[in-house]
This record gives structure tokens, sequence and C-alpha cells, in this order.
């Protein structure tokens, strides 16, 4: 009976415990604990992995205690640990932190430290947490250990004499090509470093078309969807596309024909072309410059400004009607070529009729050449009678029928003015005049 007294107070005990969540030693606080006192702050931290992290494990900063982790927890597929810093602890709002052992065969436990790759910036406050992408963990004993392991058992050091060997047999005799290899491969790979930019540039070249092919998914999966149909027209039309194109074949197969068989005569029109052709280039810019004539007759266009002048005109014609002149201009190249000319010949003769002729444009007795030398009192029985003597010439014929002495030459007829028509327009037609 005594002794199920004496039970009684441990199964309270016991039973006080379990109501209260009782997970072992570490649930009490050891004397001088840091992060315990009056003023301190929580702070929550997440891990992907905290090894065997328990409550009541130091947190440093600076390898300095600065307080206790309170309890670790499970957050979907990583740990939330929560931890109490003292009161005097100031940290920036972007802190890191770390999972790190004391010694070899140590306890762990948590550092957190400003940023190392970036400036520190706000506040780490109470409450709040420093998320996965900041924490981590550094190397373990075990860790280092079982690597060791794996280094010396299976990491294949029992073959590097093997190796050794092997490679010092396909080396020998041939460093010259192997190094001749090496300094073209270092050719290589310094040309494509030089070339990175353009390397860069083609890439980001491909990501802008990639990002544009995107863009027109859309379309593209239009025009995808389009095909099918129109495959299917294909497959329906096959008979006449082939049609066509046997067509097409015997097209081209009768177009070589002719152009075999015509190929002589179109070499033979071609070479006819070439006194045409070389006719137009020796015009030169005679052809060009005939067509300023085109638009205004007889004005060329470039001085048609000058000539109109409101109410008037500036003109000037210079009109040659004599026979040479128009059979070169209207009978060269006809049968009747050199007509006209033959009679102006003609007509220009010493004794043809043209000497005796009366320019009926010159007033009779003028010194101007084409002047009447005869008058109708002074012809007698059809002969024109003698020219009276001039100025200053011998007299009269004696008596008795001598004969005359020969009269003095006459004073030379004085020359015509500057653009003048000498003898008149009869004159001109007649072979007279400049």
């Amino acid at each position: 009976m005594r002794r199920r007294w004496a039970l009684l107070p441990l199964l309270l005990c016991l039973s006080i415990l379990a109501g209260c969540n009782y997970d072992g030693i570490n649930d009490f606080a050891l004397p001088g604990t840091q992060g315990r006192e009056d003023g301190s702050y929580p702070v929550r931290i997440q891990m992907a992995n905290v090894a065997d992290l328990v409550p009541n494990n130091p947190v440093r900063v600076n390898d300095i205690n600065v307080g206790v982790i309170r309890k670790v927890e499970l957050q979907g597929w990583n740990a939330l640990v929560t931890v109490d810093l003292n009161p005097d602890v100031s940290l920036p709002a972007n802190a890191t932190a770390q999972v790190g052992q004391v010694s070899l065969l140590g306890a762990k436990y948590i550092e957190i430290d400003p940023p190392k790759t970036e400036p520190a910036t706000g506040h780490l406050d109470a409450g709040a947490t420093i998320p996965l992408t900041r924490t981590g963990m550094y190397p373990a004993t075990e860790d280092v250990l079982a690597t060791v392991s794996t280094l010396l058992n299976g990491g294949g050091f029992a073959q590097i004499k093997t190796i050794t060997t092997e490679l010092d047999k396909a080396l020998d005799g041939r460093a010259p090509q192997y190094r001749e290899l090496l300094d073209q491969a270092n050719t290589l790979i310094t040309g494509v470093d030089r070339q990175k930019g353009d390397i860069i540039n083609a890439l980001n070249g491909i990501d802008r078309l990639a990002a544009r092919v995107r863009a027109q998914d859309a379309q593209l999966k239009g025009a995808l969807d389009d095909i099918p149909p129109a495959l299917a027209v294909l497959d329906q039309e096959h008979t006449q596309i082939i049609d066509a194109l046997q067509s097409l074949g015997q097209f081209g197969t009768t177009f070589k024909d002719v152009v075999d068989k015509s190929s002589g005569n179109l070499a033979t029109d071609v070479n006819n072309l070439v006194p045409a052709l070389r006719g137009l280039a020796d015009s030169g810019q005679s052809l060009t410059k005939s067509l300023d004539l085109l638009g205004t007759l007889v004005f060329p266009l470039s001085t048609i400004s000058r000539e109109f002048r409101g109410d008037y005109i500036n003109f000037w014609l210079t009109l040659d009607l004599t026979l040479g002149t128009l059979d070169k201009n209207f009978l060269t190249g006809t049968p009747l070529a050199g007509t006209l000319g033959g009679i102006e010949k003609a007509l220009a003769g010493d004794t043809g009729a043209a000497t005796k002729l009366i320019n009926p444009l010159v007033p009779a007795g003028s010194n101007l050449p084409g002047a009447a030398s005869l008058s109708p009192d002074a012809v007698q029985g059809g002969q024109p009678a003698q020219q009276a003597p001039a100025a200053g010439g011998s007299a009269a014929p004696a008596a008795g029928g001598a004969q005359p002495a020969a009269p003095a030459p006459a004073a030379p007829a004085p020359a015509p003015a500057s653009g003048s028509q000498s003898g008149g327009v009869l004159g001109g037609l007649l072979g007279g005049g400049q």
C-alpha cells in the first residue's frame, strides 16, 4: 500500500510533463545562456538542411555568442529555425545565416553575418525572416570524411598509375605533334576569344528571332492549321499540275528548237542593226539637241524666253534659195541630184545668158553688180549698143570710120555693205550675190 502511494507523485509529474509537450532536457534554459535576458527579440531563419541542430544551441555573430535557438520546426519541405538575439545585436535586413560546427566533433551552431557580396541594407527587426536564398551550411565533419572515403576508395586513385603509363606511351616520340596540336588549340581558343563579341551578338540575334517567333505564335499556328487544307487541294489537283509541268517541258523543247533554227536569222538581224546603231551613235548629241525644237518648231526651247518678248518676236532669218543649195538640201540621194547645180553652173558661165540679163531690182545706170547696161533706146537691131565711155575715158571715134580707141578701164564698183544681198533676189537665184 505504501508503495502505491510512493508511485503517485511520480505519475503526477509524468502527466504534467506530457501535458506541457516536454521534449527532453533541451526544453530547460541553461544558466548564462545568451538571448534569454529582457529585451531579446526573435528572428526566424528558413533552411534547407539543419543537420542535427537542437534548441539551446548557440547563435553567433563574428564567432561571438549573441543568442540561442528557441525551436526547430518543419515548414513545408524546409526547416524553420526560430532564434532569440540579445537586444544590443544589430544586423542588416539582408544578413545571411549558416549552420556551422564548433570543432571536429563539437556541437552545431548558427552563424549570422552581414552579406559579403553586396552592401548591407536596412535593419533586421524583431520577427523578421531570413529567406532560404540567404542561408546555407558549412561542410560538416561527416561530409568531409564521406568525401575523402569516396575519393580514396572509388575515386580512381588505383587507376592513376595506369593512366600515367598509357599517357606516357601515347606521348612517346610524338611530342612535336602534340605541341603543334596545343599551339593550334591555343590559336583556335584565342580566335574564339577575339570573336566572343560577335558570338554574343549572334546569340542575342537568335534570342530576338526566337522572341519574334514566339510573339507570332498565333500566326504560325494559323499558318500550320491552313497547310493541311492546302495540301489536300494540291492532292486533288495533282493530275492537272502534272499535265501543266509536262506541257511546260514540251514548250521548253519547242522553244529550244525555234531558237536553234532561228539563231542564224537572229544573228543576221542583229548584224543588220549594226549600221543603224552606229549611225545613231555617230549622231552624238545632234539627235538629242534636235528634240529642243520638237515642241516649238523653229524656236529652240533654250532660247524661247529671249525670242518672245510680249507682243513682238526677236527673229533673224537667212534664206538661201540658190540652185546649188536647193539641190543639196532637197535632191541629194535622189535620181535628180545635181540637176539644179548643173543649171546654176551653166547660167553662171562667162558666155551664159546670165551675163546678158538685166537685174530688174537694181536701178539702171548704177555701178552695182547686175545693173542694166542696156536700154531700149540703145538697142539697135537686137544688139546692144556700145557703152558710153566712162568718165575720164577717150573721146568719140574720129571721122572716116576709124576704130575708136579702147575705153579706159572703169573704176571698180563699190563693195556692197555687209549683210546685203548683191544683185537682189533674182541675182541670187541666178548665181549672183555673195
